[in-house]
């Protein structure tokens, strides 16, 4: 039987060599590689083709929304499983949007990783059991802001936001907006500014929550 092939990315060594130990315990699934951001998992798939992508939410140089977003464009056969701390609803939505198979967290127990990777690699959706009453929640009861919480965001920016939301590079979005990578750029600084987000995943989250996507 051919193993699955797993990539793990995740900016903590330390987690990368637990998930290698646990992993190789399972005659199954063979760990063929690991990253610590996103740009170095864009980079492996260049050379290697794996069936399941283990990655964390938080990484540096660019986050596991954004992976999600750049891997499932380009290598829509890969299965993308969420390995987080962070349970919230609105995230959880978020990433299943984009094309992310599973969401686990990191308490999850070793026979839980290794059955979600059989599960994702099977075609079937992973979710932590206690998460799948929070996502419901974030799809049927979305915070309205209140009145004046919600700062301008102009046409554009709002076109720019759906664009990211849609799995576009930043050069993409500069071609169907007829505009130059660097306006796009100055695009997203703002949002982030308005938004009061660091990175793309609370630029995506608050998006959901205020129904701009």
């Amino acid at each position: 039987m051919e193993k699955i092939k797993v990539l793990l990315a995740d900016d903590h060594q330390i987690m990368l060599d637990g998930l290698k130990a646990i992993f190789a315990k399972d005659k199954s699934i063979e760990v063929v590689g690991t990253a610590s951001n996103g740009l170095e998992v864009l980079e492996f798939l260049k050379n290697q083709s794996i069936d399941v992508l283990l990655l964390d939410l938080q990484m540096p140089v660019m986050d596991g929304l954004e992976t999600t977003m750049h891997v499932k464009k380009s290598y829509p056969e890969v299965k993308v499983i969420m390995l987080t701390t962070n349970d919230e609803g609105s995230i959880i939505t978020s990433l299943f949007k984009v094309g992310a198979t599973g969401y686990l967290l990191k308490n999850a127990s070793k026979e839980s990783l290794i059955q979600g990777i059989k599960d994702a690699f099977e075609g079937k959706k992973v979710l932590s059991s206690h998460l799948t009453e929070k996502m419901i929640e974030s799809l049927h009861e979305k915070p309205k802001p209140r009145e004046g919480e919600i700062p301008k965001i102009t046409k554009r920016e709002i076109e720019v936001v759906k664009l990211i939301a849609q799995e576009y590079t930043t050069q993409e979005i500069a071609d169907a907006l007829f505009v130059s990578t660097n306006t796009v750029a100055t695009h997203k600084r703002n949002l982030f500014v308005k938004m009061d987000v660091k990175n793309s995943v609370g630029m995506i989250k608050k998006a959901v929550d205020w129904g701009l996507i």
